[in-house]
């Protein structure tokens, strides 16, 4: 039997429900956002990932946190990301080959597309061939000619999946064996080929021109659609070896995990173009020698879309298996 003292705490029970608004209503940053971050720190991703990060805690009002989850060629940040709640707080910062890892790894424990909500492009870049200052390799001919030569092999760290694609292809159109050394990231490779560990690496612009800048390593080819600008003596991988037919060059991408409210992704979007706007992130990712280019969430899909099928082409072509 229903009491007056019932009925008034089922009335106030009714009005709570009704003034607390839904989980999907309440603002959005409500907590964080974490950048995660591929890469270690001082690579291409990290260094955007900063630069974009303290623009959009601006707009925000909320601390933007950059968790570095270096290992496995990226796989491990882009599972990491997957696996978080759906709910913007938690961002990838992917670029074009993590989003073909199929064609890389066997068994993944997440879907590189499937997995993901685009939010925003945010820029390219390309991969250099780097050589010590001291090296006697001085051209693309010349680093033909050694990795083609007997017996001493020629060792060619790499950081990144895009350098591994560029070191197989390289390897495939000059029918050489140069013996590939992989690192956790683009730092530690610049950093023992520095230290004369590695005879060759390959690095993005941005990581590649800081070194030249520093007079401690050089370029000799580029795996870009055309020479840089700023490095107009440095030629293609293609005017060389015709051969190697497609680029490289790798596009960085903000991406939620799927299921993230298209309201949500829309601020992000938003925040992040305005952002991209800004001079002062323009200046740090033109340090980083990487092309600002803000894509939309629907123009972010269509362009890994087309590129997909490209990148997974270089990788048959390049003969890299999965592991």
């Amino acid at each position: 039997m229903l009491t007056r003292g019932n009925l008034l705490a089922c009335a106030t029970a009714a009005w709570l429900l009704l003034t607390i608004p839904p989980l999907h209503a309440q603002p959005f940053p409500s907590r964080p956002i974490t950048l995660v971050a591929p890469f270690p720190a001082g690579s291409v991703t990290d260094t955007l990932a900063r630069a974009l990060g303290h623009a959009i805690q601006e707009s925000f009002g909320q601390p933007v946190i950059v968790e570095n989850k270096p290992g496995a060629q990226g796989t491990l940040a882009a599972a990491m990301v997957a696996q978080s709640k759906p709910d913007g707080h938690t961002l990838l910062v992917g670029s074009s080959v993590m989003f073909v890892a199929k064609s890389l790894y066997k068994a993944l424990s997440y879907d590189p597309i499937g997995s993901f909500q685009p939010v925003s492009g945010i820029g390219s870049t390309s991969m250099l061939f780097m050589v010590a200052d001291a090296s006697p390799i001085r051209t693309i001919a010349d680093l033909t000619k050694a990795v083609q030569g007997e017996p001493a092999p020629v060792t060619i760290g790499f950081g990144s999946p895009s350098a591994q694609v560029a070191l197989a292809l390289f390897s495939a159109v000059t029918r050489s064996n140069p013996v590939p050394v992989g690192y956790r990231g683009t730092p530690q490779a610049l950093t023992d080929l520095a230290g004369g560990h590695v005879q060759v690496a390959i690095v993005d612009i941005g990581n590649g021109m800081s070194q030249m800048d520093a007079t401690r390593m050089r370029p000799i080819v580029i795996s870009a659609a055309s020479r840089y600008s700023a490095l107009p003596d440095v030629p293609t991988l293609q005017e060389t070896f015709p051969d190697a037919s497609g680029t490289l060059e790798t596009i960085v991408a903000i991406m939620a995990p799927t299921g993230t409210p298209a309201a949500v992704v829309e601020r992000l979007d938003t925040a992040i173009r305005a952002a991209l706007a800004r001079p002062e992130v323009q200046a740090r990712f033109g340090l980083m020698h990487t092309s600002v280019m803000p894509l939309s969430p629907v123009q972010l899909a269509r362009r890994i879309a087309d590129d997909n099928p490209r990148w997974e082409a270089l990788i048959r072509k390049a003969g890299i298996e999965p592991q």
